[in-house]
C-alpha cells in the first residue's frame, strides 16, 4: 500500500484501495476486555476555534443562521468505499454538512496517534470544522476504520474494532465543549465503556439532546438506546429503527402487522417523551412527529442513487440547522429530504453541496 501522505490529494478520496483494504495498524479484532488505559492530549491552543483564514458561523450570518451551538460527539474515521477511502463517522458528517449550511459545529471525537488520524484532522480542518476538541490517543489505538461493501447504491459496515474513538475520555474539555450546547451523539460510539461514559458526560451537559440511533448490529445496546432517546428533544429513526424501539419499550401488543408505521411512531414519541420524533423512509422520505398526534410527511425527491452513504447525516444536518433557525417542521423537513437526495447521488459520506444541483431537484 503506498504510503498516505503520498495518496492524498487535498480533497480528493485518500486512495484507491480495493473494498477489503485496511490499514496496517487497524486489522479488526474482538475488543479485549480490559485494555490498557490510553492517555490522551489535545491540539494545542485548544480555544483557539479557527484560524483568521476559515470562515466561521459569524462570516456566514448573511445565510440567516441562528448562533445556536452545535457540538457533535462519536466517531470520527475512514470509511473504504469502492471508489477509495472517504472521512466518514455519522457525528463527523453532520458537523460537515451543518459547516456547508454556514453553521458551525465543535466535533469531539478520538483519533489515533497515526497518519490516518493526522489526516481525519487534516479534513476536517479543511472543510472549516475546529478540531480543538478532538482527543488524541497516545497509545496503541488506531484511527477508527470501516469497510463499506456496496450493494448497488447500499451500504454494509465491517466496523474495525477497536479504534480511537472508543475510548473517549470525559474530559473537563469535552464537557465544556458540550456544556449549554445542542449535542448530537448516537448509538454506535456507546460500544466500549469508555466512549459511553464520555458520550453520557457530554449528553448530560447539554441544552438539547439530538440522538440519531443509527443501529450498527451486533453493537446494539436496546437499554442505552431507549435510556438515550428518552426525553431528547430530537430522537431520528429510520424504518427499519422504529420497530425496534417499539419492541423495546413493550409496546407491541401482538399484533404487529395491524399497527400502521404512523401509530407506532405516535406511541414511541409519546412513550419517550420526545419534543419530535423523526422518521426517514429511505427514498421514500421521511416524516416528523409532534406532540398532540401532529405529523408532517414528505415523500421523497426522484434521483437515481449513486451512494447512499451519509445522505442521512446530511438530512439531520439540514433538518436541524433550519429548525434551530425557527423554521416550521414541514418547511425544514422539505429542505432536510432535498439535501438527503442530492448528496445520495454523489460518492461519499460529505460531497460538497451544488446548491443549483440541490435545487434542481423534483419532489415524487
Amino acid at each position: 500500500m503506498p504510503t498516505l501522505a503520498a495518496a492524498v490529494p487535498s480533497a480528493l478520496p485518500v486512495a484507491r484501495l480495493g473494498a477489503r483494504a485496511r490499514p496496517p495498524s487497524a486489522r479488526p479484532a474482538p475488543l479485549p476486555s480490559a485494555l490498557p488505559r490510553s492517555r490522551s492530549r489535545l491540539l494545542p491552543a485548544r480555544r483557539a476555534r479557527r484560524s483568521a483564514a476559515v470562515p466561521t458561523a459569524a462570516d456566514s450570518a448573511s445565510s440567516g443562521s441562528s448562533p445556536a451551538r452545535v457540538t457533535v460527539i462519536g466517531e470520527a474515521l475512514w470509511d473504504s468505499l469502492p471508489a477509495g477511502l472517504f472521512l466518514g463517522g455519522a457525528p463527523a458528517n453532520v458537523a460537515c454538512h451543518l459547516n456547508e449550511l454556514g453553521r458551525d459545529a465543535t466535533v469531539v471525537s478520538r483519533v489515533g496517534d497515526d497518519e490516518l488520524g493526522r489526516e481525519v484532522l487534516r479534513r476536517l480542518a479543511s472543510r472549516g470544522l475546529g478540531v480543538d476538541d478532538i482527543q488524541v490517543d497516545d497509545g496503541s489505538i488506531p484511527t477508527g476504520f470501516v469497510v463499506v461493501t456496496m450493494e448497488g447504491s447500499m451500504p454494509s459496515y465491517d466496523i474495525v474494532q477497536p479504534s480511537a474513538w472508543d475510548a473517549m475520555e470525559p474530559t473537563d474539555d469535552l464537557i465544556a465543549a458540550a456544556e449549554d450546547a445542542v449535542v448530537v451523539y448516537g448509538s454506535l460510539a456507546q460500544r466500549d465503556p469508555r466512549s459511553r461514559a464520555a458520550i453520557r458526560a457530554a449528553a448530560d451537559a447539554a441544552a438539547k439532546r439530538v440522538f440519531d440511533i443509527n443501529l450498527r448490529p451486533p453493537f446494539v445496546d436496546p437499554d442505552a438506546c431507549v435510556e438515550h432517546a428518552r426525553d431528547a428533544w430530537l430522537l431520528k429513526l429510520n424504518d427499519d429503527e422504529l420497530p425496534e424501539m417499539y419492541a423495546w419499550l413493550n409496546l407491541s401488543s401482538g399484533e404487529e402487522d395491524d399497527v400502521s408505521q404512523d401509530d407506532m411512531a405516535r406511541s414511541v414519541r409519546d412513550a419517550l417523551n420526545c419534543e419530535m420524533l423523526c422518521l426517514t423512509r429511505g427514498g421514500d422520505g421521511a416524516a416528523v412527529y409532534l406532540a398532540g398526534g401532529v405529523v408532517h410527511s414528505h415523500p421523497g425527491f426522484e434521483v437515481d442513487a449513486v451512494d447512499t452513504v451519509g445522505a442521512g447525516d446530511s438530512f439531520l444536518a439540514t433538518l436541524l440547522d433550519r429548525l434551530l433557525d425557527g423554521a416550521e417542521a414541514d418547511v425544514a423537513l422539505e429542505r432536510a429530504c432535498r439535501v438527503g437526495a442530492f448528496v445520495a447521488t454523489q460518492q461519499g459520506a460529505t460531497p460538497r453541496h451544488d446548491q443549483e444541483g440541490i435545487e434542481r431537484l423534483v419532489s415524487k
